[in-house]
């Protein structure tokens, strides 16, 4: 009668567990594929909002006025019969002055740095 008993139990522990890992990785399959749903449902929606942002700017640069202003301001452009005029900044006379009493040293020392910086 023992015999039987530990058999018996030994079959519903052996089919709990075998019950366990058939319910376990299908169920931890099932979230880690929900995580990836919500990972991408924000990436989708990022995608969105910085598709909608460029479909007003497409819009906004298709306008003439606005072509205008940016061919004038950024690449200096002019219409026939106009004149350009550029107007360099120069430097401020208290920074040429402070260039000019520098000591030896110190443009040697920021020389040095700049060759060992690899800046210029």
């Amino acid at each position: 009668m023992s015999t039987s008993l530990g058999r018996r139990r030994l079959f519903v522990g052996v089919t709990v567990v075998v019950a366990a890992f058939i319910l376990f990785f299908p169920a931890r399959a099932l979230v880690s594929q929900r995580d990836r749903i919500e990972l991408l449902e924000e990436r989708r929606d990022a995608l969105r909002a910085e598709n909608r942002r460029l479909a007003a700017e497409a819009s906004r640069l298709s306008d003439p006025a606005e072509l205008e202003v940016l061919a004038r301001d950024r690449l200096g452009l002019v219409r026939p019969g106009e004149r350009a005029y550029f107007v360099e900044p120069t430097k401020s006379p208290d920074t040429a002055t402070a260039e000019a009493s520098r000591s030896m040293w110190s443009r040697a020392w920021t020389w040095l740095k700049t060759l060992v910086r690899g800046d210029g």
